[in-house]
Order: structure tokens, then sequence, then C-alpha cells
């Protein structure tokens, strides 16, 4: 909801931003702050001639184009994917070397986001326990929800490969949530 608003209208404050949301402030820095930090949106100070301390503005970011700070981290997160399945072999799992760094990245992102993902390569799930924003759901569950798939979505697109989002299914138990994927041939 952050994202589309700022897609559409781009550099809105936090005020504006608030408004348009209906969050707290504070709820909204909370969710500007983790899409700044996974390169979503990028802030910029407002450049005014008079008086007063410019606020901040808010843009969103071309994920294909200008997020090298997330596109480092999946790379990162590639590189260990790779060094773990040669120090500690697993049973294979009959995906792509594409597929497994998108996983790679992907439990990176979620562990990072204080997720405690346990991935299912073969069956391409990943239980999510416990979600750090559960008690903000009872007031804005569309918004967290959304907000987690789609930086979910963009950290598998910039990974490259074939797994895609198939389901989120939020709260399968009362502090769980389950992302269900699946190769992008399996539609």
């Amino acid at each position: 909801m952050i994202t589309d608003i700022l897609m559409r209208r781009p550099g809105l404050g936090l005020i504006e931003l608030g408004e348009l949301t209906g969050l707290h402030d504070n709820t909204l820095r909370d969710h500007l702050k983790v899409l700044s930090a996974e390169g979503v949106v990028r802030s910029e100070t407002e450049r005014r001639a008079g008086r007063g301390r410019p606020r901040l503005v808010y843009f969103t970011v071309n994920a294909a184009t200008e997020n090298e700070i997330a596109q480092d981290r999946v790379d990162d997160a590639k590189r260990r994917g790779d060094l773990l399945r040669r120090v500690m072999p697993t049973e294979p799992v009959d995906l792509d070397a594409d597929a497994l760094h998108q996983l790679d990245a992907l439990y990176e992102h979620l562990d990072a986001v204080g997720l405690t993902p346990e991935l299912d390569e073969a069956g391409l799930s990943v239980k999510m326990t416990p979600c750090p924003f559960h008690k903000l759901i009872a007031e804005h569950p569309e918004t967290i929800c959304n907000v987690h798939e789609g930086l979910v979505r963009d950290v598998l697109l910039r990974a490259g490969g074939p797994v895609e989002v198939d389901q989120l299914l939020p709260f399968v138990t009362p502090h769980a949530c389950i992302l269900r994927l699946r190769l992008a041939s399996d539609e």
C-alpha cells in the first residue's frame, strides 16, 4: 500500500503518507525503515528556501536498476548458499542453480527481518515464525502482509530464476505464516 501510493505520488512526506494510509506516524516510520533497508523506497531531504527543518520525502526505487544495496545482499546470499552446499552437502533437490540461489536470497532476507524461516526446498514452501509485526496485524492486516509479500517478490526477482510467489497464507497458526512458492513453468 505504501509503495503503491509512492509510485503514484512520489515525494510525499510522513504526514501525507499517514493521511493516505491511515497508519500512525510511528507505525509508518517502522514500515518506511524496513522498506528503506530493503531498498524498496528511498528518502531525500526536501530542499526548501524558507526557514524550518527540512522534512524527509519518500520515493520508490526502481528495483531493476537503482537498488545496489539489495543486489549486493542477494549476491552475497548466493555465494554463501553455494559455500554451504559445498561444505555441508544435503539431500539433492530437483532445482537448478538459479532456483537454489533465489531460495538462498529469500532465506537470508526472511531471517534478517526476524521471521525465522523454515525452508522446505523440495516442497517450495517457507514457514515463518514469529511475525515481529503480529500486534500490528489486528489494525492493518492487508498492509503488513502485502509489504512482506512485495519484499519477497522483489528478492526473488532480483535473485533471478524460476521461483515465484504462489500464495502467502497469513497466520496458519497464531504466530506462523506459510509462504508457498512455485516454479514459473508450473503455472
